[in-house]
């Protein structure tokens, strides 16, 4: 598995940075110039991180581990109701987008009522499409009990429960202590907790990654990601056009590139060898790595 953390430095000298990073089979997963700083995602392989700090202490940079980079995680509300979308959701979107995720924020049509609540089919397509989900509801333990059987349970991905009361008995992932509020989570006791989210996201996700190793795939997801960009002409527009997931892409493309995207070489092999490729319920195509067991090596 590749370690993906974050630079912070300067302009002076950075490419040979870069340079480091593909010499020991990294890959630059997203940069942002501004002025005369510098921000890079960089993936590498996690025995050779003494050596990538080594070159970043030499520049006077900064390098942070993102937990959670790599992957797409949504943030689910009963409702976007103000009495539901309350401020927290927003404050767990960003702070897990600060530990690397790309958050996606929804609220599902019919997800008001502890007796009445239901996921339609579409929405729990679009949830099952991102790595892991994040549940927000209120501060009635019975209430959260039973949303967590109907809307949570069913799911095929991990998943973390937010709510109110401290704990919930027969609730699994279950972080309390958050509920419906009015205000901004500012303090510090507020950043812990949502620190505390991030680690219990972060434990779900291990069992995932763990099967990962031991099924490895095909090719990395970020070695794809350079081959789309240098084949296909991608939206500037879009912050993200490529949005990588722990083993596999979502490619905002139109469909007149969808073809195009199954011819893309990677290595000896071509798209459409190593992955399966379906249309998003949500946005793009998505790319489903086979491993490498099942297809063999793109080398």
């Amino acid at each position: 598995m590749f370690k993906i953390m974050l630079f912070e430095g300067g302009v002076y000298r950075f490419r040979e940075l870069k340079e480091l990073i593909q010499d020991i089979g990294g890959f630059v997963v997203q940069e942002m110039t501004m002025q005369s700083d510098v921000m890079m995602h960089l993936a590498f392989p996690a025995d050779e991180e003494r050596l990538v700090r080594d070159m970043v202490n030499s520049l006077g940079g900064k390098l942070r581990d993102l937990s959670l980079a790599g992957t797409e995680i949504m943030v689910v509300s009963p409702s976007l109701g103000k009495h539901h979308l309350v401020h927290p959701v927003c404050d767990i979107a960003e702070f897990l987008r600060r530990e690397g995720a790309v958050t996606n924020v929804m609220g599902l049509s019919r997800g008001v009522g502890k007796r009445i609540s239901q996921i339609a089919l579409r929405e729990r397509e679009m949830i099952e499409e991102c790595d892991a989900a994040v549940f927000f509801f209120g501060n009635f333990a019975e209430c959260i009990r039973e949303k967590a059987e109907k809307l949570c349970e069913p799911l095929d991905i991990p998943y973390v429960i937010i709510g109110g009361p401290p704990e919930v008995e027969g609730v699994r992932n279950y972080v309390g202590g958050i509920g419906r509020r009015t205000d901004r989570m500012r303090r510090k006791s507020e950043i812990e907790k949502l620190g505390e989210v991030v680690d219990r996201l972060n434990e779900a996700l291990d069992v995932k990654k763990r099967e990962i190793e031991e099924d490895t795939l095909s090719a990395p997801p970020m070695f794809i990601k350079e081959m789309i960009e240098a084949r296909i002409p991608l939206d500037t527009s879009e912050e993200l056009p490529i949005v990588i997931h722990l083993d596999g892409l979502r490619v905002r493309i139109g469909d007149e590139y969808a073809s195009e995207l199954a011819d893309v070489e990677v290595g000896r092999k071509r798209i459409r060898d190593i992955c399966t490729i379906k249309k998003s319920a949500f946005e793009g195509y998505l790319l489903k790595i086979l491993p490498e067991a099942e297809v063999g090596s793109v080398f």
